[in-house]
């Protein structure tokens, strides 16, 4: 009899350390709990240490990933690599449509937000002086999206050889989960105090840090 009272304590340990989902929210913070229903707005659960207490509720947004009992983990789509992958370089060349010609570009960026990086340009031609940018680009994604190449629009303002310009870039960017980055686009530039507006075509080519 006491050796059964054993066993059944200690299964029921097993089942205390073993048997339970862990939800892991934004900030950090570990609930021991078991999951009874998650869809795309809200996981429902009872705290472990409580199974038979009352079902809570809370939004997927607040959830950073859960951690079930079988090992698997729910990364709730934070595997955006725009988010876990925020800082990035890379270099390229833009090419004038209008006339002969091209600089080469280098390009540190951050992403505010998995739709919005600032990014901070120099290039040159080596021959006519130096040119450096400054802006933010709209990124079309989500926060949970899972895809590697979305479109893009930015704001830049800047200066080529002492003369200043607005730049409007369109485009595609493509990161990859283990943070190779590329990014083709077109360029309008309005130079400041004067008709000249410039068309180029620019495609760089770097890499994104993990966090």
């Amino acid at each position: 009899m006491k050796k059964t009272i054993i066993i059944f304590l200690f299964g029921c340990m097993l089942q205390a350390a073993f048997g339970q989902d862990t939800i892991v929210t934004n900030d950090k913070k570990k609930l021991d709990v078991r999951i009874l229903e998650k869809n795309d707005r809200q996981v429902k659960y009872t705290l472990n240490s409580f199974a038979d207490g009352p079902v809570f509720g809370m939004k997927t947004a607040n959830i950073l990933k859960i951690e079930y009992r079988n090992g698997t983990v729910d990364n709730m789509g934070y595997d955006n690599p725009r988010k876990n992958r925020a800082f990035g370089v890379s270099a390229g060349m833009a090419l004038d449509l209008d006339v002969e010609g091209g600089i080469f570009t280098t390009t540190v960026d951050y992403f505010l937000l998995p739709q919005i990086d600032m990014e901070l340009n120099l290039g040159s031609n080596f021959q006519n002086g130096y040119t450096y940018s400054l802006g933010s680009r709209f990124h079309l994604n989500s926060n949970r999206s899972h895809r590697a190449i979305t479109p893009f629009v930015g704001l830049l303002v800047g200066s080529n050889s002492g003369l200043s310009f607005v730049q409007i870039p369109i485009g595609l960017s493509y990161i990859s989960k283990f943070g190779l980055q590329a990014s083709v686009s077109i360029n309008q530039r309005q130079y400041s105090y004067s008709n000249w507006l410039a068309t180029s075509a620019e495609f760089r080519v770097g890499w994104r840090f993990k966090k």
